[in-house]
């Protein structure tokens, strides 16, 4: 059977987990066990709540993602109202809501752009290609038909130092036939082309609505009574110029903003007495904590007070002589008078050592009971 794991957090009030901490928390377990597949662990808190992402935790993660940056669009925006006008009609004297309408589509465009064609000056060529052909005259029999002319002409001869022929002219009194010619040019311009490529971002606001109610202003007369007046409609006109100018107001874009004047209904809730600190949970926990000190505390106090100070009392009283053992003065006059001799010490114990003996040895052999003791005492209880 392959492994799997169950972790239960208790967290503090107030406190929550992100899902970094709450990944990290299921990798930790899944690597301490041998071939344990981080799906196979799962994440719950006291309430209840599943921590740990499922099987299809990458589209829920997106969603999840998606609505908070919603809500923390939302909530700048509702902000940025309330820090506007809470300085003009007073703070819990108006409330705003905003709804934001994001698109997170993601659009690519490619777009091919060609400009119109240029004069030969400024155009760059890309390739030119000229051709020419031509083909001289031909000379054409002249005179009148006849013997001579049907006969090929004879070798033809030159003279070695005569001057030559010109062109076109026929040797035996002809005519030339002009020579035709054929040129071509072929010229390739570079064509202008403009590639543009968009990738627009996802998370476009599409449209913005804003709702903003403000409370009616309060004036209290001389007598000290309270009456609520409408706010003036041209005050109202620029709050609502301060509200879309806030959050960026587009027509265009197809926001609206919506701002009423109307009374709050203000509860009035009966006050309920604070009970005493002595009567408090929390300090009765601390109390209850300081109870063995103090009561440890109050036997010492008691051993001092009653035990050790009557002692030390009784040891600092002077003794009292009797009167057989006043001598009389002629006994002093003498050269070797008689003098008393001083009690030996007595080894056995007072009354008050012997409590105080007795209390020591109770408080080593049984602090416990000891401890009870005092606590009945400063609770007032009457002794056993």
């Amino acid at each position: 059977q392959k492994p799997s794991a169950s972790v239960l957090l208790t967290l503090h009030a107030g406190r929550t987990l992100d899902r970094a901490q709450v990944a990290g928390i299921v990798h930790l377990v899944a690597s301490s066990v041998p071939e344990m597949n981080p799906k196979a662990v799962s994440v719950v808190d006291d309430a209840g709540s599943l921590l740990s992402a499922p099987a299809d935790a990458q589209a829920q993660g997106a969603d999840t993602q998606k609505l908070q940056y919603t809500q923390q669009i939302e909530q700048l925006y509702t902000r940025r109202i309330m820090d506007m006008l809470e300085p003009l009609v007073g703070r819990n004297n108006v409330k705003a809501q905003v709804s934001a309408d994001v698109d997170f589509s993601l659009v690519e465009s490619t777009s091919e752009e060609h400009k119109p064609n240029q004069s030969p000056d400024t155009s760059a060529v890309r390739s030119q290609q000229t051709v020419e052909d031509g083909s001289p005259g031909a000379a054409q029999p002249n005179g009148v038909p006849g013997a001579v002319t049907n006969q090929p002409p004879a070798t033809g001869t030159a003279p070695i130092n005569g001057a030559a022929a010109p062109v076109g002219v026929a040797a035996q009194g002809g005519t030339d036939k002009p020579g035709s010619m054929r040129r071509e040019s072929v010229v390739n311009y570079e064509v202008d082309k403009t590639v543009k490529v968009v990738r627009e971002s996802s998370g476009q606001i599409k449209r913005l609505s804003a709702a903003v109610v403000i409370n009616h202003r309060t004036t209290t007369d001389k007598n000290g009574k309270e009456t609520t007046v409408a706010i003036p409609a041209a005050q109202l006109e620029q709050m609502t110029a301060l509200v879309r100018e806030t959050i960026g107001f587009s027509q265009v874009r197809g926001d609206s903003v919506n701002v009423v004047n109307a009374p709050f209904n203000v509860e009035k809730t009966s006050e309920v007495a604070e009970p005493a600190w002595w009567q408090q949970a929390e300090n009765q926990e601390f109390l209850r904590g300081l109870a063995w000190p103090l009561g440890m505390v109050g036997l010492g106090l008691l051993v001092l007070m009653g035990m050790v100070r009557p002692g030390l009392k009784l040891l600092k009283t002077p003794v009292v002589r009797s009167q057989t053992e006043v001598q009389p003065l002629n006994a002093m006059l003498n050269e070797a008078p008689e003098r008393p001799g001083l009690p030996m010490p007595s080894n056995e114990p007072t009354p008050e050592t012997q409590r105080l003996t007795d209390a020591k040895r109770l408080a080593l052999e049984n602090p416990m009971a000891v401890a009870n003791i005092v606590k009945g005492w400063v609770n007032g209880e009457s002794p056993a």
